[in-house]
This record gives C-alpha cells, structure tokens and sequence, in this order.
C-alpha cells in the first residue's frame, strides 16, 4: 500500500464573503457620499436663496422708511407753517399773560404749570397755603377782564415737611381758563391791564 505524504500546505478556499463585503462597504459609502454632497448643494441654494429675499427685504425696509422720513418732513413742514401762520394771525405775548397771572397770586402763591391752546383755553396749576388764598387767587382771576371764564377744577392737599415746623399741608389747585382774545389784544394794544 502506497501512502501519500503531501507536505505543501494545503490550499484553503478562497471565502467570497471578504470581497462581497468590501464591495458593499464601497457601494454604501458612494452611495452616502453622493447622497450628502446633494444634500450639501441643496442647502447651498437654500442659503443663496433666502441671503437674496433677505437683500430684498432690507431694500423694500430702506426705501420705506426713507418713504416714511419724506411723508414726516413734509408733514411737519405743514404743521409747522401752520403754527406759523396761527403765530402771525393771533400774537398773543405769553410773557405778558404769564405776567398778569403771576400778578394775581396771593404772597404765598406759587405757578406750577401753565399750558395755553390756539383757542385761548389755559390749564394752570398753582400751589397755596391755604384754601383760603386759592379762593382768593379764583375770584382775582374772575375779576380780570381779560378772562371770559374760570373754573377751579381740583384742589389737593398734599403734606410737605418744613424744616421747622414738622409737616404742613400745601394744596395744589387746577384751574381751567378761558381767555377773552379780543380783550387780552385790546389791552395789550391799550398797554393798560
């Protein structure tokens, strides 16, 4: 009996499993790759898309408000040729105004706030020591002659601290006026009071 002896290694066969992975792993990775770079351009676009509608925005944002500043200065220049003109037709000398109803506080009265309209109405507010002297102030006011009406629409106590005599109430009183133009522009023509 014959006995073989084979000493070369014996040859091992070949797996096909090796290279059908690899060339799977291959396959997905391209597909992958492609698929993010289009991924990739398709943001790209996006981006440039919406950096262009926002160019556009800021433009239509920059023309409207220059718009909106050309609407503001011609309307002010309205207003203000109209302030104008009621300035010219109507020359009221607020300093003499202000004047004559300084002139009427009591010692101790005192303006706070004077606010004057086109049509000769006056919101005054005054401080007094007492209520005594805002009824002083409200009947001197319903003597001049310059004034058609005069109301006293609030009077407020209101607590102030003295230096040395503790706490005293002060009250603030709101006066609405009428002023009489014909007769306020006569007397200042006049020079009289």
């Amino acid at each position: 009996m014959l006995v073989e002896i084979n000493l070369l290694p014996k040859r091992e066969r070949k797996s096909r499993f090796m290279p059908l992975l690899s060339i799977v792993i291959a396959v997905l990775f391209i597909v992958g790759a492609t698929t993010f770079y289009f991924i990739v351009q398709r943001m790209e676009q996006q981006i440039a898309q919406l950096k262009t509608e926002l160019d556009q925005t800021k433009a239509l944002r920059i023309a409207e408000e220059e718009k909106q500043k050309t609407a503001t200065n011609a309307s002010v220049g309205v207003q203000l040729q109209e302030a104008i003109q009621w300035a010219e037709q109507y020359p009221i000398h607020t300093i003499a105004l202000l004047h004559e109803l300084i002139e009427r506080l009591p010692e101790r009265g005192f303006l706070m706030n004077v606010s004057y309209a086109r049509d000769g109405a006056i919101q005054l507010t005054a401080q007094f020591d007492t209520t005594r002297e805002s009824a002083a102030y409200l009947q001197a006011l319903k003597d001049a002659s310059f004034i058609t009406d005069v109301k006293l629409t609030s009077l407020t106590a209101v607590e102030e601290k003295a230096e040395e005599e503790g706490t005293m109430p002060r009250y603030i009183g709101q006066f609405s006026i009428q002023l009489n133009m014909e007769e306020w522009k006569k007397q200042q023509q006049g020079g009289g009071t």
